[in-house]
C-alpha cells in the first residue's frame, strides 16, 4: 500500500490540480513516452524483484529548469510516477506473472520501492531547480528568443 497506493493518490491529486497549467502538452507527452521507453530498456531487477528506474529523475527536473512556467514543478511527481509505474508493471509481468511463476507485486518494497522513491526524489530535484531556472531566465538564459 505504501509503495504504490499512496504515491498513486498523491499523483492523481497533483495531476488534477496542475495539469491545466501545462502549456506544451505534446512535448510533455513525448518526454513521458521517452522516459517510459528508456525505463523499459534499462530497468534493473535484482534477485528480490526490486527495481530502479531513473530516467524520470533526470528528465523532469531538467524540463522544469528549462521550461519554467510552461511546466509547473509539482507536475514532476505524477510524471515520474507514471513513468515508473508502466515499466514496473511490465517488468513484473515479464519477470513472473505472465509466465505463470510467482508474482513479485507492485510497490511491495514499501518506502524502498521505486514507485515511492523516484517520484519523491524527482519532486525534490524539480523544487530545487525551479528557482534556479527562474533566476537564469531573468538573466536571459533558456530564452526562446535569440539575443
Amino acid at each position: 500500500m505504501v509503495g504504490s497506493v499512496i504515491p498513486g493518490l498523491i499523483s492523481l491529486g497533483l495531476f488534477l490540480k496542475y495539469a491545466h497549467q501545462i502549456k506544451d502538452p505534446k512535448t510533455i507527452l513525448g518526454f513521458l513516452l521517452f522516459a517510459v521507453t528508456l525505463d523499459l530498456c534499462t530497468q534493473y531487477w535484482g534477485a528480490n524483484g526490486l527495481n530502479l528506474m531513473i530516467s524520470g529523475f533526470v528528465i523532469w527536473p531538467v524540463l522544469v529548469l528549462l521550461l519554467g512556467d510552461r511546466l509547473p514543478w509539482p507536475m514532476a511527481y505524477p510524471l515520474a510516477f507514471v513513468g515508473t509505474l508502466i515499466p514496473d508493471l511490465y517488468g513484473a509481468g515479464m519477470a513472473s506473472h505472465w509466465t505463470g511463476r510467482w508474482f513479485f507485486g507492485i510497490g511491495d518494497a514499501g518506502f524502498q520501492d521505486a514507485l515511492f522513491l523516484v517520484p519523491l526524489e524527482t519532486l525534490i530535484a524539480a523544487a530545487v531547480l525551479n528557482p534556479f531556472g527562474t533566476f537564469m531566465r531573468k538573466r536571459g538564459y533558456f530564452s526562446r528568443r535569440a539575443s
